[in-house]
Protein backbone atom coordinates (compact mmCIF):
# COMPACT_ATOMS: atom_id res chain seq x y z
CA UNK A 1 0.00 0.00 0.00
CA UNK A 2 1.38 3.41 -0.83
CA UNK A 3 1.90 6.23 1.58
CA UNK A 4 -0.09 9.39 1.48
CA UNK A 5 0.81 12.40 2.60
CA UNK A 6 -2.95 14.70 3.11
CA UNK A 7 -1.59 17.80 4.50
CA UNK A 8 0.97 18.89 2.03
CA UNK A 9 1.54 22.13 0.69
CA UNK A 10 3.25 23.95 -1.95
CA UNK A 11 2.85 27.59 -3.26
CA UNK A 12 2.86 29.00 -6.48
CA UNK A 13 6.70 30.87 -6.95
CA UNK A 14 4.42 33.85 -8.40
CA UNK A 15 1.89 33.69 -5.58
CA UNK A 16 4.63 33.95 -2.66
CA UNK A 17 6.47 37.01 -5.15
CA UNK A 18 3.34 38.51 -4.44
CA UNK A 19 2.55 38.30 -1.50
CA UNK A 20 6.03 40.13 -1.15
CA UNK A 21 8.17 37.03 -0.64
CA UNK A 22 11.59 37.51 -2.40
CA UNK A 23 14.30 36.00 -0.43
CA UNK A 24 14.96 32.51 1.27
CA UNK A 25 12.28 33.07 4.02
CA UNK A 26 9.51 35.36 4.61
CA UNK A 27 6.85 36.07 7.58
CA UNK A 28 3.43 37.02 6.40
CA UNK A 29 2.03 39.03 8.99
CA UNK A 30 -1.80 39.71 9.95
CA UNK A 31 -3.56 41.62 12.71
CA UNK A 32 -0.47 42.33 14.84
CA UNK A 33 0.37 37.89 14.58
CA UNK A 34 2.72 36.39 12.30
CA UNK A 35 0.00 34.44 9.79
CA UNK A 36 2.93 32.08 8.04
CA UNK A 37 6.38 31.73 7.15
CA UNK A 38 7.41 30.97 3.46
CA UNK A 39 10.44 29.78 2.45
CA UNK A 40 12.19 27.95 -1.12
CA UNK A 41 11.08 24.54 -0.58
CA UNK A 42 7.10 25.49 -0.64
CA UNK A 43 8.10 26.50 -4.04
CA UNK A 44 10.36 23.39 -5.48
CA UNK A 45 8.31 20.70 -6.87
CA UNK A 46 11.81 19.15 -7.66
CA UNK A 47 13.27 19.61 -4.10
CA UNK A 48 9.64 18.14 -2.14
CA UNK A 49 10.41 15.19 -5.18
CA UNK A 50 13.83 14.18 -3.29
CA UNK A 51 12.26 14.96 0.11
CA UNK A 52 9.13 12.80 -0.42
CA UNK A 53 11.80 10.09 -1.70
CA UNK A 54 14.16 10.33 1.15
CA UNK A 55 10.94 10.15 3.25
CA UNK A 56 9.35 7.12 1.82
CA UNK A 57 6.25 9.41 0.07
CA UNK A 58 4.51 7.79 -2.53
CA UNK A 59 1.99 11.11 -3.20
CA UNK A 60 1.00 14.30 -1.77
CA UNK A 61 -2.22 15.99 -1.46
CA UNK A 62 -1.44 19.85 -2.25
CA UNK A 63 -2.39 22.75 -0.24
CA UNK A 64 -1.25 26.33 -0.80
CA UNK A 65 -0.52 27.84 3.12
CA UNK A 66 -1.53 31.54 1.40
CA UNK A 67 -4.40 30.19 -0.56
CA UNK A 68 -7.25 29.96 2.25
CA UNK A 69 -8.16 33.70 1.81
CA UNK A 70 -6.93 34.09 -1.15
CA UNK A 71 -9.00 36.16 -3.79
CA UNK A 72 -10.56 34.63 -7.10
CA UNK A 73 -7.55 35.48 -9.19
CA UNK A 74 -5.29 34.03 -7.28
CA UNK A 75 -7.18 30.52 -6.45
CA UNK A 76 -7.12 30.27 -9.92
CA UNK A 77 -3.53 30.83 -10.04
CA UNK A 78 -3.06 27.85 -7.19
CA UNK A 79 -5.58 25.46 -9.08
CA UNK A 80 -3.93 25.75 -12.49
CA UNK A 81 -0.49 24.82 -10.93
CA UNK A 82 -1.88 22.43 -8.96
CA UNK A 83 -3.15 20.93 -12.02
CA UNK A 84 -0.37 21.56 -13.88
CA UNK A 85 1.95 19.47 -11.19
CA UNK A 86 -0.99 16.37 -11.10
CA UNK A 87 -0.69 16.35 -15.30
CA UNK A 88 3.26 16.17 -15.18
CA UNK A 89 3.62 14.14 -12.12
CA UNK A 90 0.73 12.09 -12.41
CA UNK A 91 1.61 9.42 -10.10
CA UNK A 92 3.10 11.81 -7.26
CA UNK A 93 0.76 14.82 -6.68
CA UNK A 94 -2.64 15.21 -6.05
CA UNK A 95 -3.92 19.21 -5.47
CA UNK A 96 -6.63 20.35 -3.53
CA UNK A 97 -8.77 23.50 -4.82
CA UNK A 98 -8.60 26.47 -3.55
CA UNK A 99 -11.82 28.94 -3.53
CA UNK A 100 -12.31 32.14 -2.05
CA UNK A 101 -15.45 31.19 -0.30
CA UNK A 102 -17.61 34.11 1.07
CA UNK A 103 -15.23 36.24 -0.68
CA UNK A 104 -16.27 36.49 -4.04
CA UNK A 105 -19.64 34.30 -3.69
CA UNK A 106 -20.38 34.06 -7.78
CA UNK A 107 -16.73 33.35 -8.64
CA UNK A 108 -16.59 30.79 -5.74
CA UNK A 109 -18.88 28.34 -7.15
CA UNK A 110 -17.92 28.20 -10.28
CA UNK A 111 -14.02 27.81 -9.29
CA UNK A 112 -15.05 24.88 -7.56
CA UNK A 113 -17.12 22.96 -10.56
CA UNK A 114 -13.84 24.08 -13.01
CA UNK A 115 -11.51 23.19 -10.36
CA UNK A 116 -12.88 19.80 -10.03
CA UNK A 117 -14.78 18.62 -13.25
CA UNK A 118 -12.49 20.76 -15.92
CA UNK A 119 -8.95 20.77 -13.94
CA UNK A 120 -9.80 17.21 -12.62
CA UNK A 121 -8.78 18.21 -8.69
CA UNK A 122 -9.94 15.84 -6.54
CA UNK A 123 -11.18 17.70 -3.48
CA UNK A 124 -11.15 21.18 -1.53
CA UNK A 125 -9.69 22.63 0.98
CA UNK A 126 -10.84 25.26 3.31
CA UNK A 127 -9.66 26.51 7.29
CA UNK A 128 -11.49 26.27 10.71
CA UNK A 129 -12.91 29.74 10.27
CA UNK A 130 -13.73 30.61 6.24
CA UNK A 131 -13.28 34.53 6.50
CA UNK A 132 -14.09 34.53 10.07
CA UNK A 133 -17.33 32.26 10.13
CA UNK A 134 -17.42 29.40 11.66
CA UNK A 135 -17.97 26.13 9.48
CA UNK A 136 -21.74 25.60 11.14
CA UNK A 137 -22.60 28.58 9.18
CA UNK A 138 -25.67 28.50 6.63
CA UNK A 139 -23.52 30.96 4.46
CA UNK A 140 -21.48 27.37 3.73
CA UNK A 141 -24.52 24.83 3.30
CA UNK A 142 -24.71 25.36 -0.56
CA UNK A 143 -20.72 24.84 -0.39
CA UNK A 144 -21.30 21.64 1.73
CA UNK A 145 -24.07 20.72 -0.77
CA UNK A 146 -22.44 20.77 -3.88
CA UNK A 147 -19.22 19.29 -1.98
CA UNK A 148 -21.32 16.45 -1.72
CA UNK A 149 -22.73 16.41 -5.21
CA UNK A 150 -19.43 15.66 -5.85
CA UNK A 151 -18.31 12.91 -3.89
CA UNK A 152 -15.10 14.80 -2.68
CA UNK A 153 -13.63 15.49 -0.04
CA UNK A 154 -13.13 18.62 2.21
CA UNK A 155 -10.11 19.28 3.81
CA UNK A 156 -10.28 21.47 6.85
CA UNK A 157 -6.83 23.51 8.13
CA UNK A 158 -6.45 25.21 10.69
CA UNK A 159 -7.41 29.01 10.38
CA UNK A 160 -4.24 31.19 9.33
CA UNK A 161 -4.57 32.75 11.91
CA UNK A 162 -7.64 32.33 13.95
CA UNK A 163 -9.85 35.32 14.80
CA UNK A 164 -11.62 35.65 18.14
CA UNK A 165 -9.33 34.91 20.40
CA UNK A 166 -7.56 38.15 22.18
CA UNK A 167 -4.97 36.39 24.65
CA UNK A 168 -3.15 34.50 22.03
CA UNK A 169 -1.75 37.69 20.11
CA UNK A 170 1.52 37.20 21.88
CA UNK A 171 4.19 35.08 22.19
CA UNK A 172 3.54 33.76 18.73
CA UNK A 173 0.63 31.62 20.49
CA UNK A 174 -1.78 31.93 17.47
CA UNK A 175 0.05 29.64 15.64
CA UNK A 176 1.06 27.29 18.51
CA UNK A 177 -1.99 27.35 20.62
CA UNK A 178 -4.56 29.21 18.80
CA UNK A 179 -5.38 26.91 15.50
CA UNK A 180 -5.53 24.03 17.83
CA UNK A 181 -8.11 25.46 19.71
CA UNK A 182 -9.86 26.52 16.29
CA UNK A 183 -9.67 23.40 15.03
CA UNK A 184 -11.60 21.93 18.27
CA UNK A 185 -14.01 24.22 17.99
CA UNK A 186 -15.00 23.90 14.45
CA UNK A 187 -15.65 20.23 15.35
CA UNK A 188 -17.80 20.71 17.85
CA UNK A 189 -19.84 23.17 16.26
CA UNK A 190 -20.08 21.09 13.20
CA UNK A 191 -22.04 18.79 15.51
CA UNK A 192 -23.69 21.07 17.51
CA UNK A 193 -25.08 23.04 15.00
CA UNK A 194 -26.27 19.63 13.36
CA UNK A 195 -24.49 20.09 9.98
CA UNK A 196 -23.79 16.29 9.93
CA UNK A 197 -27.59 15.79 9.85
CA UNK A 198 -28.08 18.13 6.86
CA UNK A 199 -25.43 16.66 5.07
CA UNK A 200 -24.62 12.92 6.52
CA UNK A 201 -22.36 12.19 3.04
CA UNK A 202 -20.35 14.83 3.63
CA UNK A 203 -16.72 14.29 3.67
CA UNK A 204 -14.28 16.14 6.17
CA UNK A 205 -11.02 15.81 7.08
CA UNK A 206 -9.77 17.90 9.99
CA UNK A 207 -6.40 18.42 10.55
CA UNK A 208 -3.68 17.72 13.00
CA UNK A 209 -5.84 15.31 14.60
CA UNK A 210 -8.72 17.79 14.98
CA UNK A 211 -6.20 19.65 17.57
CA UNK A 212 -6.01 16.91 19.54
CA UNK A 213 -9.40 17.02 20.18
CA UNK A 214 -9.40 13.19 21.58
CA UNK A 215 -8.15 14.28 25.02
CA UNK A 216 -11.35 15.69 25.48
CA UNK A 217 -13.49 14.19 23.85
CA UNK A 218 -14.90 12.14 26.73
CA UNK A 219 -15.92 15.43 27.96
CA UNK A 220 -17.54 16.76 24.66
CA UNK A 221 -19.54 13.50 25.09
CA UNK A 222 -20.95 13.60 28.59
CA UNK A 223 -21.60 17.44 28.06
CA UNK A 224 -23.20 17.52 24.53
CA UNK A 225 -27.12 17.52 25.99
CA UNK A 226 -26.04 21.25 26.81
CA UNK A 227 -25.85 22.17 23.36
CA UNK A 228 -29.69 22.36 23.22
CA UNK A 229 -30.06 21.81 19.97
CA UNK A 230 -31.65 17.99 20.60
CA UNK A 231 -29.71 16.17 18.02
CA UNK A 232 -30.80 13.28 16.74
CA UNK A 233 -27.55 10.93 17.59
CA UNK A 234 -25.03 10.69 20.00
CA UNK A 235 -22.02 13.12 20.16
CA UNK A 236 -20.02 9.69 19.52
CA UNK A 237 -22.11 8.81 16.27
CA UNK A 238 -21.38 12.08 14.70
CA UNK A 239 -17.76 11.94 15.50
CA UNK A 240 -17.57 8.81 13.74
CA UNK A 241 -18.49 10.73 10.77
CA UNK A 242 -15.39 12.71 10.31
CA UNK A 243 -11.65 12.02 9.39
CA UNK A 244 -8.71 13.26 11.15
CA UNK A 245 -5.17 14.09 9.66
CA UNK A 246 -1.96 12.82 11.50
CA UNK A 247 -0.03 16.05 11.42
CA UNK A 248 1.07 19.02 13.52
CA UNK A 249 2.99 17.63 15.95
CA UNK A 250 6.20 16.16 13.70
CA UNK A 251 5.14 12.77 14.45
CA UNK A 252 4.74 13.38 17.79
CA UNK A 253 3.91 9.28 19.55
CA UNK A 254 1.97 11.23 22.29
CA UNK A 255 0.19 12.69 20.16
CA UNK A 256 -0.65 9.95 18.02
CA UNK A 257 -1.56 7.66 20.65
CA UNK A 258 -3.60 10.19 22.25
CA UNK A 259 -5.52 10.35 19.08
CA UNK A 260 -6.10 6.66 18.87
CA UNK A 261 -7.79 6.51 22.54
CA UNK A 262 -10.95 8.90 20.55
CA UNK A 263 -10.26 8.30 16.99
CA UNK A 264 -11.42 5.36 15.06
CA UNK A 265 -8.02 4.43 13.30
CA UNK A 266 -10.19 3.73 9.96
CA UNK A 267 -10.76 7.66 10.19
CA UNK A 268 -7.09 8.80 10.66
CA UNK A 269 -5.49 9.80 7.22
CA UNK A 270 -1.74 10.29 7.48
CA UNK A 271 -0.20 13.76 7.13
CA UNK A 272 3.30 15.85 7.70
CA UNK A 273 2.65 19.49 7.19
CA UNK A 274 5.50 18.89 4.98
CA UNK A 275 7.47 21.39 4.26
CA UNK A 276 6.08 23.50 7.07
CA UNK A 277 7.31 20.56 9.54
CA UNK A 278 10.33 18.03 9.16
CA UNK A 279 12.21 20.64 7.23
CA UNK A 280 13.72 22.77 9.53
CA UNK A 281 12.21 25.93 7.83
CA UNK A 282 9.88 26.17 10.43
CA UNK A 283 10.46 24.74 13.56
CA UNK A 284 13.95 24.12 15.59
CA UNK A 285 13.30 20.33 16.59
CA UNK A 286 16.15 18.86 13.97
CA UNK A 287 13.67 16.99 12.74
CA UNK A 288 13.99 16.19 8.78
CA UNK A 289 12.75 14.12 5.90
CA UNK A 290 14.06 11.03 7.03
CA UNK A 291 11.89 11.52 10.22
CA UNK A 292 9.00 11.07 8.31
CA UNK A 293 10.35 7.96 7.37
CA UNK A 294 10.72 7.27 11.11
CA UNK A 295 6.93 8.13 12.32
CA UNK A 296 5.55 5.72 9.27
CA UNK A 297 7.26 2.74 10.42
CA UNK A 298 5.88 4.22 14.23
CA UNK A 299 2.61 3.86 12.32
CA UNK A 300 2.95 0.62 10.58
CA UNK A 301 4.50 -0.78 13.90
CA UNK A 302 1.49 -0.42 16.13
CA UNK A 303 -0.41 -3.22 17.54
CA UNK A 304 -3.22 -2.96 15.09
CA UNK A 305 -4.01 -5.20 12.27
CA UNK A 306 -1.66 -5.10 9.38
CA UNK A 307 -4.79 -3.91 6.97
CA UNK A 308 -5.58 -1.25 9.31
CA UNK A 309 -2.56 0.49 9.31
CA UNK A 310 -2.30 0.28 5.87
CA UNK A 311 -5.43 1.98 5.55
CA UNK A 312 -4.40 4.81 7.95
CA UNK A 313 -1.23 5.41 5.72
CA UNK A 314 -2.58 5.55 2.05
CA UNK A 315 -5.88 3.26 1.61
CA UNK A 316 -8.38 5.61 3.62
CA UNK A 317 -7.21 9.01 1.89
CA UNK A 318 -7.30 6.93 -1.55
CA UNK A 319 -11.13 6.66 -0.98
CA UNK A 320 -11.68 9.84 -0.03
CA UNK A 321 -9.91 11.49 -3.06
CA UNK A 322 -11.42 8.73 -5.80
CA UNK A 323 -7.98 7.26 -6.62
CA UNK A 324 -9.19 3.60 -6.11
CA UNK A 325 -12.55 3.84 -8.74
Amino acid sequence: MRVLDFQHHFVPRELAERRGARGTRHDVPEGGMKKVTLHGKLYDPEEQLRDMEEAGLDLAILSCVIGWDAPLEDCRLINDTFAALQRRYPDRFVGLAHLPLLIDRRGAPAELDRAITELGLRGVTITSQVNGVPLDSPDLWDFYARAVELRIPIFVHPSMPPRGYEWIKEYDLSRIVGRELDLVLAVSRLIAAGVLDRFPDLKMVIAHFGGGIAAIKERLAAKAYRFGTHLKRSFDEYFDLLYFDMSGFEGGPNALRCALTGIKPERLVFATDYPQDFTGATTDTGKGARDIRKYIEEIRNLPLPKETTARMLGGTAAELLGLTR
